[in-house]
């Protein structure tokens, strides 16, 4: 074993560590440079101060290149986003004006030259305060992509406002679906491509029927064109299937499904392809799982009377170097308990439930190679602890969480699987980790094919750290 700085490190390496001190800021949002390797930051200017925000700009080994202030959060601007798109760093905000919300942006180059400083690019129309405004890249970094949907009449077309980054290009946007906005239902944020197309996976509302049909929709904005396809196969439902974009216009799908109408108990995986050209459904493949898979969280009844693995979701569709696939799902469930305080006084509170990691390999056959699971069992009133971190090596996975174990405490632990599907047991990744530290996970990162980021607070110094790990 290796020791640097307190930190625990086995089959890992750290390239370069960023530790501040209580005397200096938290970062409030981090991302990666492409273009040389470096760190951008967006942090308030002091921690003593919540009014004034800065960006601050790391190199590729985590030393301090530059800071710049932003905006004064007193008159009414709120932080939204970063994103950094080739050698362009942008900086979103918001302000509420009745009942427009007032989207602004900040650019600067690599060297902390602005370009925009509080231009507005965005205005929202009657907005809904629960609709959030989301940020999402293309898979080759070369497109961002903020939105953010539009409250509409219920029995007109669903739209989405948008606003796309490239390399040498920026501009708003509205993407108009097919459906109304009483008939479909956008499952996750929309996505930019390789070529600054957009995708978007919706549920769709059946006339007579209580269960949605999933359809993908693509949009050329040079075309003002939408194309969409039918995510349906025949006898089985799909539970919230997921899709990765690829080169050419495409798409991977995934999905776990059920037999039984309505049902969320997933009886097996399924996965295909959407075509680039002609964009339509193909190689369509479906495994059941096998009894020994089923065997791990049911009893030999359940499975007898057709029950399928329960509060299973998949989070992630890996492309493997073979052509095969790596599909990732968690258990999680949320639990209500009603309880009555000394003055009387009725509460319900909802408690979070993050247990089991379970990952498939399939060949490019399209059979089912192994599956391993990950035990573990975190619960806590909000999710932001919870759940796991992700990085992907060329040979290994690397899973982060935080959790407890007896004789070690409250740890973050490091579990990593290999392609052949050998894991390591559950391994204590911080020396000295205590209950009180905090691990942030949604502020891991993959940097590149052989990097990442993972980011903690020790407690008892105040000490915020963030390392850059080697992958295998």
């Amino acid at each position: 074993m290796q020791y640097l700085l307190g930190l625990l490190v086995w089959t890992q390496t750290v390239i370069a560590e960023l530790s501040l001190d209580r005397k200096q800021p938290r970062p409030l949002r981090a991302e990666y440079v492409q273009a040389d390797g470096g760190l951008i930051t967006v942090s308030y200017k002091s921690p003593t101060s919540v009014r004034t925000f800065a960006l601050h700009k790391y190199d590729a080994d985590f030393r301090h290149e530059w800071s710049q202030e932003l905006f004064d959060q007193s008159l009414g601007e709120e932080l939204l986003h970063l994103a950094v798109v080739d050698t362009q760093i942008w900086v979103f905000t918001q302000k509420i004006e009745g009942n427009k919300r007032l989207i602004y942006a900040y650019t600067t180059d690599l060297e902390g030259r602005f370009y925009r400083r509080g231009e507005k690019v965005l205005v929202v129309e009657n907005f809904s305060r629960n609709s959030s405004i989301e940020i999402t890249y293309s898979p080759n970094r070369r497109y961002a992509c903020l939105s953010v949907g539009l409250r509409s009449a219920v029995d007109s077309a669903d739209r989405i406002l948008f606003y796309l980054i490239g390399e040498d290009t920026s501009y708003a946007g509205t993407w108009v679906f097919p459906y109304s906005e009483r008939d479909l239902e956008v499952r996750q944020a929309i996505q930019p491509s390789h070529e600054g197309h957009l995708f978007a996976l919706g549920s769709v509302k059946i006339a007579n029927s209580p269960y949605p049909r999933y359809y993908l929709f693509k949009y050329i904005p040079e075309f003002n064109l939408t194309l969409s396809v039918l995510l349906e196969v025949e006898d089985i439902y799909l539970i919230e299937p997921m899709f990765r974009i690829e080169k050419g216009g495409g798409c991977r799908i995934a999905s776990f499904y059920s037999l039984r109408k309505g049902s969320s108990q997933v009886q097996g995986l399924l996965f295909a392809r959407v075509e680039g050209k002609g964009f339509f459904l193909s190689d369509i493949q479906q495994i059941p799982l096998p009894t020994e898979v089923l065997q791990r969280f049911l009893s030999e009844r359940q499975i007898q009377r057709g029950r399928g693995i329960p509060d299973l979701y998949l989070n992630q569709l890996i492309p493997r170097a073979d052509g095969g696939l790596l599909l990732i799902g968690e258990q999680f469930y949320i639990t209500t308990s009603t309880f009555r305080d000394f003055y009387g006084f009725w509460y319900t509170q909802e408690t979070y439930h993050y247990e089991d990691i379970v990952i498939f390999a399939i060949d490019s056959a399209g059979r089912l190679e192994w599956f391993r699971v990950i035990p573990k069992a975190q619960t806590g009133s909000t999710d932001t602890e919870l759940s796991y971190g992700l990085l992907v090596g060329p040979t290994h996975l690397y899973f982060f969480y935080k959790g407890y174990a007896k004789g070690t405490g409250s740890q973050i632990f490091a579990v990593t699987i290999d392609e052949k599907g050998e894991t390591s047991p559950p391994r204590p990744f911080i020396q000295g980790f205590r209950s009180t530290d905090a691990f942030y996970r949604k502020l891991t990162r993959q940097l590149t094919n052989t990097e990442g980021l993972l980011a903690y607070t020790l407690g008892r110094t105040g000490q915020f750290v963030m390392v850059r790990l080697s992958l295998q």
